[in-house]
C-alpha cells in the first residue's frame, strides 16, 4: 500500500493551475477525509518548496505560505487585504482516494483483532511513546518487570516522520518507529502499552490495534483524551472506572488513576480481553499514568533536552 502523502498531495496540487487557488479543506476532501485539513496546512508551511504550494489558501482566502504573494504577482492573482478573491478558489478537486484506502484497510484489519487473553502471562510490560522535534520523530520503548515495575530495558530510535499527523490515522505516522524500537528490545514484551487508542476508534482500529496486529503481540491502547464513544452515565464506581460504549458495545473504560483528576481511556489493542487490559493498566500505574508510558515519555523528553543542550554548547565554543 502506497503511504506517500507527498505524492497524494501533489496529485491534488497538480489540478490547480496558474491564476487559481484551492483550500486546505478542498485538498483534504480530495484526499478522502476533512480531518486532514490542518495536516495539509502544516505540511505545506514546513515544506515551502512543495510544487504549487503557494496556491493553497485557508478557508478565509489567506495563503498558507507567507511568500505566496510574490508567486501570485507573477501569475496575475491579486490579494485584497491579504486574501484571494473567492472567484479564484477551486473548492472541489478530483478525489485521490488516498485516505479512503487507508480507512478501508483499517476496517479490513480490524476483523483480525483478537479480543481474548489466550493464556496470557505478564512478566514484562512495555510502553512506547513518540516525541517530535520538527519533522524528526523519536520513539522510546521501555520494558518493566510487571511485579515491581522496575525498569529493565530502554531502546530508542530517531527517524523522519514521512506521514503527517491526521486524527484517526496516527498508526501510519508512528508505526515504522514503534516497530523499530520494539524490535530492538532484547526480550519481547508480554504486553505493550501504546500511547493512543485501540478499539475506541471510528474504525475500531486505532494505533494500538495496528501495532498489535502487525507485530502479532498483545497490545493495549491508553489515551488521555476520548476519540469516540460515550461514557455510560451513572456507572461511576468506587474504583473510579466507567464503561465507554461505542457502536452499541462496551469498547473501553474511562479510569481515573490515583493522583489524576481526569480519566484515561483504556481499550483493547490486540490479543487481550478488555477486562485484562484494564487490569494490566491498573497494575502498572503508581500515580497519574501507567509507568511504562510515563517513563517512555520522560526519557524521550530528557533525550530531546540533552540533544538541544549539546547543540547550544557546540555553538558556544565556535
Amino acid at each position: 500500500m502506497d503511504l506517500d502523502f507527498s505524492k497524494a498531495l501533489q496529485r491534488c496540487l497538480d489540478q490547480v493551475g496558474p491564476g487559481r487557488v484551492t483550500t486546505c479543506g478542498a485538498i483534504a476532501r480530495a484526499l478522502g477525509d476533512i480531518r486532514a485539513s490542518r495536516a495539509v496546512a502544516t505540511w505545506i508551511a514546513t515544506r515551502p518548496e512543495t510544487l504549487g504550494g503557494h496556491r493553497v489558501v485557508r478557508a478565509d482566502g489567506r495563503p498558507v505560505l507567507m511568500s505566496a504573494s510574490r508567486e501570485f504577482s507573477r501569475e496575475g492573482t491579486r490579494l485584497f487585504r491579504g486574501r484571494v478573491s473567492a472567484d479564484r478558489i477551486l473548492n472541489v478537486l478530483e478525489p485521490t482516494g488516498f485516505l479512503t484506502t487507508l480507512r478501508e484497510e483499517q476496517w479490513k484489519l480490524g476483523d483480525r483483532v483478537i479480543e481474548r487473553d489466550g493464556g496470557l502471562q505478564v512478566e514484562r510490560v512495555a510502553g512506547v511513546d513518540a516525541g517530535y522535534d520538527g519533522n524528526a520523530m523519536r520513539i522510546v520503548a521501555v520494558s518493566l518487570d510487571a511485579k515491581d515495575l522496575a525498569l529493565t530495558e530502554i531502546t530508542a530510535v530517531k527517524r523522519q516522520a514521512e506521514f503527517p499527523y491526521i486524527p484517526t490515522y496516527l498508526a501510519y505516522r508512528e508505526f515504522p518507529g514503534i516497530e523499530a524500537a520494539i524490535r530492538r528490545l532484547k526480550r519481547p514484551p508480554d504486553v505493550l502499552l501504546i500511547d493512543g487508542h485501540g478499539r475506541l476508534h471510528p474504525a475500531l482500529f486505532g494505533v494500538a490495534c495496528y501495532v498489535g496486529v502487525r507485530l502479532n503481540i498483545p497490545t493495549i491502547g491508553v489515551a488521555k483524551h476520548p476519540l469516540v464513544g460515550r461514557v455510560r452515565p451513572g456507572t461511576r464506581s468506587p474504583s473510579r472506572t466507567s464503561p465507554v460504549e461505542f457502536r452499541g458495545q462496551v469498547r473501553g473504560y474511562a479510569w481515573t488513576p490515583p493522583g489524576r483528576e481526569r480519566p484515561i481511556y483504556v481499550s483493547i489493542g490486540h490479543r487481550i480481553s478488555l477486562g485484562r487490559a484494564l487490569e494490566v493498566v491498573r497494575g502498572s500505574t503508581l500515580r497519574g499514568y501507567p509507568e511504562p508510558l510515563r517513563l517512555a515519555d520522560r526519557i524521550g523528553r530528557e533525550m530531546k533536552r540533552n540533544k538541544r543542550n549539546e547543540k547550544r554548547e557546540k555553538g558556544a565554543t565556535r
